[in-house]
């Protein structure tokens, strides 16, 4: 896979994760009898995030970084620091108890975006090995 469309990939799973948890976390607290209402920007500002955010993955394809556990530490050191600093300009926390909450949803969004993008591997990989059997078939 080529690293722009593994980019691309990137952005889209983390501005989807993002989304999926703001509007879980939302209905929950819709029914709790809180409301939570953002920012205008904020549809924006997760779209910055998710291009942002990306950009670290090209650390997995270094191969100056041997260990693979080393490159995912330094992934996620990076990502966590950029939605830190995110979070902080586009004021999704104002305390401690709202920047655990965006640490959680952080958490959340990489856990997601990891089983997405297995998921899109191992599909794709199924794609080319099923096109490899049919021109072996052929022969």
């Amino acid at each position: 896979m080529s690293k722009l469309k593994m980019l691309f990939l990137q952005t889209s799973f983390i501005s989807l994760g993002i989304f999926l948890a703001v509007g879980i976390a939302q209905t929950i607290m819709h029914f709790m009898g809180n409301t939570y209402a953002t920012d205008w920007y904020f549809l924006l500002s997760v779209i910055f995030a998710g291009v942002l955010c990306s950009l670290p993955s090209l650390i997995l394809y270094n191969e100056k970084i041997m260990p693979f556990f080393i490159k995912i530490l330094i992934h996620f050191t990076l990502i966590f620091a950029a939605v830190s600093l995110l979070g902080w300009l586009f004021k999704w926390y104002t305390g401690f108890i709202d920047y655990a909450f965006v640490i959680l949803i952080f958490v959340f969004v990489y856990v997601f975006v990891w089983v997405m993008t297995k998921w899109f591997y191992v599909k794709e990989d199924k794609e080319i090995n099923n096109a490899l059997d049919s021109i072996r078939d052929e022969e």
